[in-house]
């Protein structure tokens, strides 16, 4: 295991608000770059593929658009125990982030102790522009520093 943290960064960037996890995720980056090794992913679905993402990391942030019915920008905090499925749950060829990560535990993957999803409401998905509604695009200041007020709170942990 990396004595590192990866942020993973979920989303489309060309679908306007659904790259916001990607963005937010670049921006920590920037700003802990000289204080902290991190590592940055860019992923575009989940599951399988954002345990993968994990593997070999002390520490995890996923940070994604989401479509809760609370108000545009609103960032919420998540554990992992509060996702129980997806909608890629039935499909054969990928399952649920919980399912994924039970899995890779059993298979001796090496997964991160501390993992923290990080959720911004999004108004638009569905039109293409790299721009983020008025209210996702004032709520990434946020984002960012509740995130690095949270690395660095782990970085004090250990």
């Amino acid at each position: 295991m990396t004595a590192g943290t990866v942020i993973i960064g979920m989303g489309n960037p060309l679908l306007s608000d659904d790259g916001v996890g990607i963005a937010v995720a670049h921006a920590v980056a920037e700003r802990l770059q000289r204080t902290m090794k991190l590592t940055v992913t860019e992923l575009h679905t989940g599951g399988i593929r954002l345990m993968e993402a994990m593997a070999g990391f002390k520490r995890a942030v996923v940070v994604d658009a989401m479509l809760s019915g609370a108000a545009p920008g609103t960032l919420l905090q998540f554990d992992p125990a509060d996702f129980v499925t997806t909608k890629n749950t039935f499909s054969s060829h990928d399952t649920d982030f919980a399912t994924a990560y039970d899995l890779g535990r059993m298979a001796g993957v090496s997964l991160p102790e501390q993992v923290s999803f990080w959720g911004i409401e999004a108004r638009e998905f569905d039109l293409f522009g790299e721009q983020f509604t008025d209210e996702v695009a004032a709520a990434v200041p946020g984002a960012v520093d509740r995130i690095i007020a949270q690395l660095v709170a782990w970085e004090g942990e250990a």
